[in-house]
């Protein structure tokens, strides 16, 4: 029987009534188990401790924070071994791993292991019978897809009860993947996403294109009788064509002699994009229209208000506007090229920052301007000769993110909730990065209590805005999206809409990364697994000042990574916190500590998009077990295969 103790002023507890902080205390380790913990009165001097527990060979880590072990519940193996990849965990407080079968790649369980890992089982429609085995097996978990993600893998049955009934009868957590995109812009975003992974490398006659911005209408909710009706085919590029259909000059021509019709406005520039006045007048226009929906009442508490801007974030179109001025801002030089006679702008157009104005011929007789339907007779009476700089859209972020709907995740979550309300399964939900998707997983907790999400620490630290060019790096599943969707990602966490931070991690080959930039080509993953915790706590460290506050989300961030992941997970008896009668996975480090990310244990570091930043919160040990697996940059190998029949 082995005796340890550790001594700190910051331990983390999550089930401490008393305080909201890291507590003074005294950790007691037998064997691999927490004897106990003891909370020491902060008067009570350090030495005096260590006499006290003299018997337990007590080491003083005062100064350091110790945080339970993190549970990582979203890691996929793809182009490395578990060696590599539990290397990379335990350097990061990983001390456990629920690992899934690798879409592209599957390599052989062996080698050497440094956290514990265990298994969760990817169902389709051929393997529904397998469950209770699966059961029998140790497996922590099944998932599904609701539509596959890769040629290799197949998807479950489009009936969704069958399914929670049977993993209802069983202890383990049915995870699902409630993607269900359309087909067409599928193809559109992701072309190479259901065809052999050696066509992304070989194929050279993809020719088709993203699409400029958002195809989607926008989304009814459910409303009441007295709530007034619109037309359900409204969106929001309607609303920006209609309005930039207006502010034309041709439009102001055709319409100029309409009693009914008043040009009000008096552009000073003409693009062949919205501009930043239009951007807001639009968004101004969409939500003045959409607020006709939306029964007013008092905001009675702050999921209201949370709801409210979360549907105003849906109404935003930020995403289509970025993406079009993309798609024109290098469209080149418009010369407007007239014959003699005629004024050499028959239309009005206003100057244009952009126009080359020393290529219009202004040494013609001009005459009165000539009517549309003058113009329309007369040949060649305008030519526009457009200079384009060709930029491929296929390596730009934005379209790789417009195309991708979060009304793919919508779809699937309805579907899922229906069958909900029918079965009492625990069902776990990843894979989705919308927060108006998330806020519906929070709504329906209200009435289907075993219900639970997450979100990767990527798309909490990242936002498309701020992805370069090129940087395919941050080709992801599900995909980051832009800033004002993180900020709601971060409102959702803190309001308890989401249960638990995971890595999402899947390391892929840089060959399969790095295809000339071209997003629609490079393959879905990138290795995090071991920064979910510091990369949270810098993006913490930001907007939060107060050094009681900032104590107070250290406790939060163990419930995020290691208490609610234990208990998605249904094995809260054995890990998740640091309490007596659990394994000691312990976590020692310094979160007002930086460091630079320059090694990681991944086989493609390059490919992490961490790499080479710097990072609050430098972890110089971790325990698993009771044993010290990873101490300033020094692995001992301490893994095992975890089976739910040996907890």
């Amino acid at each position: 029987m082995v005796k340890q103790a550790l001594v700190s002023r910051h331990i983390v507890l999550t089930n401490n009534i008393h305080s909201n902080k890291p507590v003074y205390g005294i950790i007691l380790i037998e064997d691999e188990i927490i004897f106990d913990i003891v909370i020491i009165d902060t008067d009570i001097g350090i030495s005096s401790v260590i006499d006290k527990y003299q018997d337990w060979n007590p080491e003083n880590l005062e100064n350091f924070y110790i945080s339970p072990g993190i549970i990582d519940l979203n890691t996929r193996l793809e182009w490395e071994t578990y060696t590599e990849l539990t290397k990379a965990a335990i350097s990061g407080g990983v001390t456990f791993s629920l690992i899934e079968s690798g879409y592209y790649m599957d390599p052989a369980p062996t080698g050497e292991m440094f956290c514990d890992i265990g298994k969760v089982a990817t169902l389709e429609i051929s393997t529904m019978e397998t469950i209770p085995f699966l059961n029998e097996q140790g497996y922590l978990a099944v998932k599904g897809y609701l539509f596959p993600p890769y040629m290799a893998v197949q998807c479950i049955p489009s009936n969704l009860l069958p399914v929670l009934q049977e993993v209802e009868k069983t202890p383990l957590t049915f995870f699902i993947d409630p993607n269900l995109p359309d087909p067409r812009m599928l193809h559109s975003v992701s072309p190479y996403r259901l065809r052999p992974l050696k066509d992304r490398l070989t194929d050279t006659h993809e020719s088709s294109s993203f699409s400029g911005a958002f195809p989607d209408l926008i989304e009814d909710e459910e409303e009441d009788d007295e709530s007034p009706q619109l037309p359900k085919l409204q969106s929001r590029k309607s609303v920006a064509n209609d309005l930039r259909k207006r502010s034309s000059p041709l439009y102001k021509d055709e319409r100029s002699n309409s009693d009914e019709y008043t040009m009000t406005t008096n552009r000073k520039t003409s693009e062949l994009v919205l501009d930043i006045d239009e951007i807001k007048e639009v968004d101004e226009q969409f939500s003045n229209l959409m607020s006709k929906k939306i029964r007013k009442s008092n905001t009675n508490t702050i999921f209201d208000d949370l709801d409210k801007r979360i549907k105003e974030s849906q109404m935003s179109i930020q995403n289509l506007s970025h993406a079009e001025f993309e798609t024109y801002k290098e469209a080149g030089v418009t010369h407007f090229i007239s014959p003699i006679g005629l004024n050499p702008n028959p239309m009005n157009f206003p100057n244009s920052p952009m126009s080359d104005t020393s290529s219009v011929d202004i040494s013609y007789p001009t005459s009165p301007k000539p009517s549309i339907l003058q113009r329309r007779k007369i040949a060649g009476s305008l030519s526009l000769v457009i200079k384009p700089t060709i930029t491929s859209k296929e390596n730009l972020y934005c379209y790789h993110m417009a195309n991708y709907s979060q009304t793919w995740e919508h779809a699937g979550i309805t579907k899922l909730l229906e069958a909900l309300k029918k079965s009492n399964c625990r069902v776990h939900v990843c894979n989705i990065s919308a927060a108006s998707s998330l806020n519906k997983i929070r709504q329906a907790k209200e009435w289907c209590k075993r219900l639970t999400c997450e979100i990767p620490a990527s798309h909490l630290t990242f936002s498309s805005m701020t992805i370069p060019e090129n940087d395919t790096r941050f080709k992801c599943y599900p995909p980051i999206r832009n800033q004002a969707n993180t900020n709601l990602l971060w409102d959702l966490l803190k309001m308890k809409g989401i249960d638990a931070i995971t890595s999402g991690h899947a390391a892929v080959c840089n060959d399969f990364k790095i295809i000339k930039g071209n997003f629609r080509k490079a393959v879905n993953g990138f290795p995090a697994i071991g920064f979910s915790l510091q990369a949270v706590w810098t993006t913490l460290n930001g907007p939060v000042s107060s050094h009681a506050q900032l104590e107070h989300y250290i406790v939060r961030l163990a419930k995020w990574l290691s208490l609610y992941p234990a208990e998605i997970l249904n094995i809260s008896s054995t890990r998740g916190s640091i309490s007596k009668g659990k394994y000691a996975d312990l976590i020692v480090w310094n979160p007002y500590e930086k460091f630079l990310v320059t090694e990681e244990y991944s086989p493609y570091p390059q490919m992490s998009p961490f790499f080479g930043t710097e990072l609050y919160g430098k972890i110089c040990r971790v325990y698993l077990r009771g044993n010290i697996a990873y101490s300033q940059g020094k692995f001992k190998a301490r893994g095992r295969h975890v089976l739910r029949i040996s907890q």
